[in-house]
């Protein structure tokens, strides 16, 4: 059982993502119909177009059952004030919120983030010192890393794409989720939007090792980057 009740609602806006997402895609690509077809149109024409029917369908499926309204920042306050107790109480709908926006920051990519994944796992098991802002949420990133919840949609799978990205994305959408908990938890009164921005910024800058430490699970080494991170951010 989904540990929230959008057990029936959640499968369905799965779906539509994933086709949302692959349509997008294709839009922007022609992948498929390139694959497939030899030439990018007329389904990038005709993906435009359904862009919009989609994106009305997902919101008709967000209305099934009633969600909060809280905006990216009150999202960011939720899951810091769980880091600042070491642990994440049941807020995967802020947790999905958040890597959503992040993976939206690149536009169309052929991936997104698999909300009936994070539902369906456990991510409120105890971190760390209640005092240790910083350790608790590259703990958390490194859980949610080896999740894999951000996956291709279908578009990517139909054209058998490469998809030795998938370790690396699920990766960096994690640690650039918690490095903005965090800048959040030290500037509360900062735009959320400008936040993940930062972050995201700060990911980039110094991804390479980063991605290593988490890699070679040296998480207090990456928490003690972080700490110095933070105060630059945003």
């Amino acid at each position: 059982m989904l540990p929230y009740p959008d057990s029936l609602a959640l499968p369905f806006k799965e779906g539509i993502r994933d086709l949302r997402s692959s349509i997008r895609r294709e839009a922007k690509a022609g992948a498929v119909s390139s694959r497939f077809f030899g030439t990018p149109e007329p389904t990038r024409q005709l993906a435009r177009l359904a862009d919009g029917v989609f994106t009305r369908a997902e919101r008709f499926a967000g209305m099934v059952l009633a969600r909060d309204g809280a905006d990216l920042g009150a999202r960011l306050d939720r899951l810091g004030a769980g880091l600042a107790q070491g642990q994440v109480a049941e807020r995967t709908r802020d947790v999905y919120a958040v890597c959503q926006a992040i993976l939206d920051l690149d536009g169309p990519s052929g991936a997104f983030v698999s909300e009936l994944k994070l539902a369906s796992r456990n991510l409120d098991r105890p971190l760390t010192a209640p005092s240790d802002a910083a350790l608790s949420a590259v703990r958390i990133a490194a859980r949610m890393a080896s999740l894999d919840i951000v996956r291709p949609c279908l578009s990517v799978v139909l054209t058998q794409e490469e998809r030795d990205e998938s370790t690396h994305l699920n990766a960096r959408i994690a640690l650039i989720a918690w490095l903005a908990v965090l800048v959040r938890l030290d500037n509360p009164r900062e735009d959320a939007r400008v936040i993940l921005a930062s972050a995201r910024w700060a990911m980039e800058a110094e991804e390479g090792e980063w991605l290593a430490l988490l890699k070679a699970r040296k998480l207090d080494e990456l928490a003690t980057l972080w700490r110095q991170t933070v105060p630059y951010l945003p």
